[in-house]
């Protein structure tokens, strides 16, 4: 089945990854997926998986360069039509690009959008920021950087930019994703592991004795 062949590929590509990108992390988006596809009748079901499976082999944060996915395409003689399908959500669902208020054309970018950030929040997500903080030597707290407000994309992507720490990632990109979600399965599931991480953060800050500025901070993202 071209699936599993998707599989065997992106665990070549990614098997050995640490940074909470690798083959766990696929089959946890592709678990997502079938979750939320129990719901989305309509959406056509290879092109969610494979894109599901194939939407990290070329990440720029991992050094991808942008031609692997179709390097899968050749090896497995895959039409250009169901290329084109899936280079159209692999290109389009990524944080960086989309944002946290999407506008995707189709159900399948939606569908591959919401699986993929799931995994980015709750108790997985908590754990797969100190992977990739560990991998790319980010600092866990720097207590005098607060979130920038409204941070634009590029600010975003810059990490050498200030205030690139450990916890500002749940304020520039993590505690956004509840409101990201484009499909009632996806923000049903969202809401539990939002309200997982708010906790974690509650629980943080009191241990660090964070100054009160962060409690402000944090208030916002509380309420359901």
């Amino acid at each position: 089945m071209l699936v599993d062949e998707a599989f065997r590929f992106a665990e070549e590509c990614l098997g050995g990854d640490c940074s909470g990108h690798g083959t766990n992390h696929i089959r946890r988006v592709v678990k997502n997926a079938r979750k939320i596809l129990a719901f989305e009748k309509e959406a056509n079901e290879e092109v969610v998986l494979l894109s599901a499976i194939l939407h990290d082999v070329d990440d720029y944060k991992l050094g991808g360069d942008g031609k692997n996915l179709e390097r899968f395409f050749r090896e497995n003689e895959i039409d250009e039509e169901l290329r084109k399908k899936i280079r159209n959500v692999i290109e389009n669902i990524s944080f960086s690009k989309s944002g946290d208020r999407p506008c995707f054309e189709t159900l399948e970018e939606k569908i591959v959008s919401d699986a993929d950030k799931l995994d980015a929040m709750g108790a997985v997500g908590v754990c797969r920021t100190v992977m990739y903080s560990t991998v790319v030597k980010r600092e866990l707290f720097i207590e005098e950087e607060l979130p920038v407000v409204n941070l634009s994309k590029e600010e975003y992507m810059n990490k050498n930019r200030k205030g690139n720490h450990s916890i500002n990632h749940f304020f520039d990109k993590l505690l956004k994703l509840r409101n990201a979600m484009q499909t009632e399965a996806g923000r049903k599931m969202a809401e539990k592991r939002h309200l997982f991480m708010v906790e974690f953060l509650k629980e943080f800050f009191d241990e660090v004795d964070a100054r009160d500025e962060w409690w402000n901070v944090l208030k916002e993202y509380e309420t359901v």
